[in-house]
Formats: structure tokens, sequence, C-alpha cells
């Protein structure tokens, strides 16, 4: 058993335009700024938006990740839940949200043979449970300056698993 308690403080990621990156998360999820400068003589920012710190670091050097068109080949990727995604997704949408990915493309996808192969759920979960109807979970993907996937949940999972937290209403 671990002695500490460790919680995510933050997260930081380098980017081609901090204020970009800044302007993105103020603008769609009211992200409140609380530091900027430089580090390390590259401009940088440090907002706190969704329950979490977010730095954002300007690297030159970085490469993008796949772009619109390329969703099969995304990995790297922030992921919020919600509690309606429908909702989530007229709101963001309303507020300049560019969505890649939506709840009906990966249904299609699914329809295709599935983007996701699962080869294990952990107990007390099953296939059984799952095709029940008690697991559900399903995503919409927007993206953000340089390419940054920000994946929105909507998952129904019964009350004893408590795996992704809580959604907020």
């Amino acid at each position: 058993m671990l002695l500490n308690q460790y919680r995510f403080m933050e997260v930081a990621l380098g980017c081609s335009d901090v204020q970009a990156m800044e302007d993105f998360w103020v603008r769609m999820f009211d992200a409140r700024v609380l530091f900027r400068g430089r580090m390390g003589g590259e401009p940088y920012a440090r907002v706190l938006a969704c329950g979490i710190t977010l730095i954002f670091r300007r690297d030159p050097e970085r490469p993008l990740p796949p772009g619109p068109g390329e969703e099969r080949r995304f990995n790297d990727h922030l992921g919020l839940r919600v509690a309606d995604l429908e909702a989530a997704i007229e709101e963001l949408t309303a507020r300049g949200a560019r969505f890649v990915v939506t709840p009906a493309l990966v249904r299609q996808w699914k329809g295709q043979g599935g983007f996701v192969e699962t080869t294990f759920i952990a107990p007390p979960l099953t296939r059984e449970r799952i095709d029940a109807g008690e697991y559900r979970h399903d995503v919409a993907i927007l993206a953000g300056p340089d390419n940054l996937w920000v994946e929105l949940n909507e998952v129904h999972e019964p009350a004893e698993l408590g795996w992704f937290g809580e959604a907020t209403p």
C-alpha cells in the first residue's frame, strides 16, 4: 500500500503557439490563466481548466500530431468526462469547437468492424453486462491548436465500478 496519496496536479504540453492554446482553453472551457511568462527561454502559460492545471510551453521543434482526416491515427489526447455528451457537443460547437470524431462516426466505425477491440475486461464487469447495457462509453473528439485532441466521454457504468470518477452536470 502506498504511503502517500498521488493525484494528478498538472499536464505539461509542448506546442507551437502558447497564446493560441491559452485562448482555446479559455474560450472552450472557461479556463483561468494562473501564470504566463518564459520557461527555459520559451513562452509558457499555466491555466486551470476542468479541474487540472495545464502548462503550455512553446516547443519549436515539436512535430504536429495527425490532424482532421487522420482520426484513426491519433494517439495523444486529453480526455474529459461529461454528463451529457450531446449537450456538451452543442455547447462547445457554439463556442467554435471543431469536432473531428462524433458519436455518429464512432457508430459507423463499429459497423465496419470497430476501432477498439477489447481483449480484457476487469471484474466485476463482464462482456455480458456490457451487452446488457450496464456499461456504455460514448465519445466525441474536438481538435484544438496544433491538432491537440480533446476527447469528451459520457460514461454510464455500474455504481460499484467508479472507474472514471464522477461526471459533473
